[in-house]
């Protein structure tokens, strides 16, 4: 059997999903990725769209905006919306070519010979001494 393999050109479909996103992309991939998470976090609290923007201080249409993918979320909106589903938010910047994978835990989970040693706080050294004051103090406090 003589099997004859030929190479295709790519086609529209496979070009497009082959090219690199533009920035603009990018943007709207990270936009996607967090209101993904607060989806999922509003899920498993139970908490639909208006319950949520009860908790945030806004109103609904508000809620429903931001979960369209287009909005451009200052940090104080994600500060808010991860406070209203009960978490913390949590932001880095790498270099290109890096990922982060971020790992969650809680330090009530974690083994105790694992965690830091708590060490009071030090004391600052002092930098003069008091004394008695001497005889030959000529200063006239009034």
């Amino acid at each position: 059997m003589n099997i004859k393999i030929t190479r295709q050109a790519p086609d529209e479909t496979q070009r497009f999903f082959s090219a690199p996103l533009s920035f603009s992309q990018k943007v709207t991939v990270k936009k996607l990725l967090i209101v993904e998470q607060i989806l999922e976090r509003m899920k498993s609290l139970g908490l639909n769209r208006t319950k949520l923007a009860a908790k945030m201080e806004v109103s609904p249409a508000r809620i429903t905006a931001m979960m369209d993918g287009t909005n451009n979320f200052t940090v104080e909106t994600l500060m808010r919306a991860a406070d209203a589903v009960d978490c913390e938010l949590e932001m880095g910047i790498v270099p290109k070519g890096c990922r982060v994978k971020w790992v969650t835990y809680r330090e009530s989970d974690v083994h105790a010979s694992f965690l830091p040693a708590k060490q009071p706080p030090a004391e600052a050294p002092a930098h003069f001494k008091l004394s008695e004051p001497s005889g030959l103090d000529e200063a006239h406090a009034a």
